[in-house]
């Protein structure tokens, strides 16, 4: 057996039924611990999100949120659902959407959790779900045991491996485009890359409220025309895709388990909810509460939800698209919508290139050109969002050395990770897909099975914030101590003044 094909094999054991039963069942138990407030209060969260600056210790909940929306949109929200596609057939895209709206419930753990036992470090506030591992967990030792782990994960995982199919998206897609060799777009794009990072978490916050929400209004727009040329094709193309997905449909009707299994398994991928990405950034940010942040960054999956539909509607409605029979050999169904199909078919490809054909049936190679410029965008800021995590990552491994050595350490990531970015740029997509889901498996695997344990804690943080607010307080704080949760002192120090008028009372 050959490395990719070795690396393919752990892929699938990592991604089985367990994992995806784990993560499924475990966000609908988040889900009824939250009444479902993680898909209800939208209003309340917008208006989270546009309040509250930052300080010298933490950013906005804007620039939070927009450095979160950086780690759910990227190339699994367009590549990653032709994916699904591929193998688990139109009903997929459905089962992505449902998954994503889902396990925004973790989405609201996880980043709540990473305020909840954040901590004041270099001037400026770290966390993550190794912080609420040795932290968090009522057994000592194997919370600093997982913490290690996940740091690790974090360090070398994030920003060294996960990055491949962003590079490789990228290269695919400007060779695709304009003909541009991907050693040469990986270098370009690798250079930007270096030339953002280096700046530190300020400059990366300031990066992401330009471009996420300049890149997701790009795409929805381009999606608007696609939809609007092939009007008379949406209602076949929505009863496809719901027929697929409930095993009623003529061609695809016998693929539910497949298209349930990869809709799982690519919109967790794709929303990043339950890997651990997003709680370094979440923590990054200033606020009195930990559960304005969770629901902040909880919304952020919304843009995810929408960038996924739009790439898959655009395919099917298009029919630049193929899907895999249940043997993986055979081609069920062959898109006739472009040429370039056939010749995906024949290597057994599934990527941006189907989106790109989409975009040019309607506005002949600009299309396709545009959706390589929004990949680029999406990859982009996805990999300064990863490069943030392996920071976070790194500084909670070394915290106990000084900031000067730290600091050097944190340079062999900003130098190393744009090199890795070349090299994947030219590797073979399979390959570079499967690295990239192994190490989000193991984060999958540590990160959500820490979230089992620490779902009462999670609640009653929530339900803190829930019922201060029918109350009448316009600003909801955390005081620990009157919660019954320990180490998170330092809420007993940014909310201080707050605290000592209570208790005056």
């Amino acid at each position: 057996m050959d490395i990719a094909s070795l690396i393919m094999t752990i892929d699938n054991a990592l991604w089985a039924t367990p994992l995806i039963a784990l993560v499924f069942l475990t966000s609908l138990a988040y889900c009824a611990a939250m009444k479902f407030g993680n898909a209800t209060k939208a209003k309340l969260q917008w208006k989270l999100l546009t309040s509250g600056e930052g300080s010298d210790h933490g950013i906005s909940p804007f620039e939070t949120f927009c450095s979160v929306a950086a780690y759910r949109v990227a190339v699994g929200n367009i590549g990653g659902v032709m994916v699904a596609i591929m193998y688990g057939g139109p009903g997929s895209v459905f089962w992505m959407l449902v998954t994503a709206l889902v396990t925004s419930a973790i989405a609201y753990a996880e980043n709540s959790l990473g305020q909840i036992y954040k901590v004041r470090q270099d001037g400026q506030y770290r966390g993550g779900p190794y912080n609420y591992m040795e932290n968090g967990l009522p057994w000592k030792g194997l919370g600093r045991v997982l913490a290690v782990i996940f740091a690790l994960f974090a360090t070398i995982g994030v920003p060294f491996l996960v990055t491949g199919p962003s590079a490789k998206n990228i290269a695919m897609a400007f060779q695709n485009s304009f003909g541009v060799a991907p050693i040469i777009s990986g270098a370009v794009v690798a250079v930007l890359l270096f030339l953002v990072i280096s700046g530190g978490v300020r400059r990366i916050a300031k990066f992401s409220t330009i471009i996420v929400p300049f890149m997701t209004i790009g795409y929805l727009i381009i999606t608007v025309a696609v939809l609007v040329f092939n009007a008379k094709a949406i209602p076949s193309t929505i009863a496809m895709m719901l027929g697929s997905a409930f095993n009623t449909h003529a061609v695809f009707g016998g693929m539910l388990g497949g298209a349930f299994s990869y809709g799982v398994k690519r919109g967790v991928n794709s929303s990043g909810s339950g890997f651990g990405e997003t709680p370094p950034s979440a923590a990054a940010a200033e606020c009195a509460h930990p559960a304005t942040q969770g629901l902040v960054n909880a919304f952020s999956v919304y843009i995810d939800v929408a960038v996924c539909f739009c790439s898959g509607i655009m395919a099917l409605v298009t029919d630049c698209f193929n899907v895999l029979g249940s043997d993986g050999a055979n081609y069920m169904h062959i898109g006739a919508g472009s040429a370039q199909m056939a010749e995906q078919a024949a290597t057994n490809t599934a990527g941006v290139v189907w989106v790109q054909e989409a975009a040019n049936t309607v506005i002949p190679t600009v299309g396709g050109a545009f959706i390589a410029i929004a990949l680029t965008c999406f990859a982009y800021s996805t990999c300064i969002a990863y490069y943030y995590e392996g920071e976070s990552g790194l500084a909670y491994l070394f915290r106990n050395i000084s900031q000067e050595a730290r600091n050097k350490l944190i340079w062999v990531i900003r130098i190393v990770m744009p090199l890795m970015f070349v090299l994947w740029s030219v590797l073979d997509a399979g390959t570079v897909w499967a690295v990239s889901e192994v190490m989000f498996g193991l984060m999958a695997w540590f990160n959500v099975g820490t979230l089992v344990f620490l779902l009462p804690t999670v609640k009653k943080v929530y339900d803190d914030y829930m019922d201060q607010r029918k109350t009448g307080v316009k600003e909801p704080y955390f005081n620990p101590e009157k919660l019954g949760i320990k180490n998170c002192d330092i809420w007993m120090e940014i909310n201080a003044g707050r605290i000592k008028e209570d208790q005056k009372v």
